[in-house]
């Protein structure tokens, strides 16, 4: 029975893993118009800072932790109403709380607004700043400061 069940379970994943993979290949292929235009919040980093990580904003890594953001790093958000799929800001400013601790961070971005093509992630802001605004630390998930090294040289 539990070498049954083991087997169920191991075709299961074989079906599974394959079309959760194909599902990041869609949107390479499906959306292929707009990375070439290079508009996406990730593009906008790489405008700020000289730098970006390979992949899109869901695959990126931090290498500070939040409570130690400052101007220059980039913090890494869910996308509202996107379930686990991310973006990424460029950190302008900290604000803290009375005790000193990062409150907040206003950064400014791109692709930041009402979407015009929500399967591909794309607002009306794609490829143009949405303005600056400010984002709780205790929403942030990871921060990617891009003046220090990340582990296996994730970064182009």
């Amino acid at each position: 029975m539990r070498a049954a069940c083991l087997v169920a379970l191991i075709a299961l994943g074989a079906l599974v893993v394959p079309a959760a993979h194909a599902q990041g290949a869609n949107f390479d292929r499906d959306c292929s118009q707009w990375i070439e235009k290079k508009g996406f919040s990730t593009d906008y980093i790489k405008l700020r800072t000289g730098k970006r990580q390979r992949g899109m904003a869901d695959g990126w890594r931090g290498n500070v932790e939040p409570k130690d953001v400052q101007p220059g790093d980039v913090v890494i958000t869910y996308i509202k109403d996107k379930g686990r799929r991310m973006r990424v800001s460029y950190v302008e400013d900290v604000r803290r709380n009375g005790d000193g601790r990062a409150g907040a961070v206003i950064v400014t971005e791109w692709n930041e607004g009402k979407y015009i093509d929500e399967p591909c992630l794309v607002t009306d802001h794609f490829g143009r700043d949405s303005g600056q605004r400010s984002i709780p630390i205790d929403t942030v998930v990871r921060v990617w400061r891009p003046s220090l090294p990340l582990p296996n040289g994730a970064a182009d």
